[in-house]
């Protein structure tokens, strides 16, 4: 059997035996309830006429809220590397220095860029740092062709009638 095979069957998560709208001793769980509810307001307002596209709406819907989650967390975790790479740099209190220890102080900040612009390596993010900007730009992409493909599908969709 080839290994590079990922199958899947059934929900993300769920556990064997276990049913999403219902409980164990049978009752309906809120979102059960809210589903049950709203199948029998559909058969009691329209009996004889069934809307083919509400699972394909519900679907988008879905769709569209994953979309919508994922390059939020794209976002966070671009915000979080940016958080990393920047270096915070204290604010000192110059008024309780003399000028002696300020010009001390300004001496060798001033040694300590010449060094590093002369021996530092010219890469300061990690390989680690890397990948992950690598992954997230990546996912971004993704996420953004995606989206405005889902975009143009619904908004043919709807030109159609």
């Amino acid at each position: 059997m080839n290994e590079n095979v990922l199958k899947h069957n059934g929900v993300l998560g769920m556990k064997w035996g276990v049913r999403r709208y219902q409980n164990k001793d049978g009752s309906l769980t809120p979102v059960g309830q809210k589903r049950y509810d709203r199948d029998q307001r559909e058969v009691t307002d329209k009996p004889k006429k069934a809307d083919p596209n509400r699972w394909l709406r519900e679907d988008t819907e879905r769709s569209k809220k994953t979309v919508d989650a994922v390059s939020g967390l794209v976002s966070k975790g671009k915000e979080l590397t940016r958080d990393f790479t920047t270096p915070k740099k204290k604010k000192l209190d110059l008024s309780k220095l003399t000028e002696q220890e300020l010009r001390e102080k300004i001496n060798r900040t001033m040694l300590e860029r010449q060094y590093n612009d002369i021996f530092a390596p010219t890469e300061k993010a990690s390989k680690g740092q890397k990948y992950v900007t690598q992954i997230l730009e990546g996912v971004g992409a993704t996420l953004a062709i995606t989206s405005s493909a889902l975009g143009i599908a619904l908004a043919i969709r709807e030109l159609r009638g």
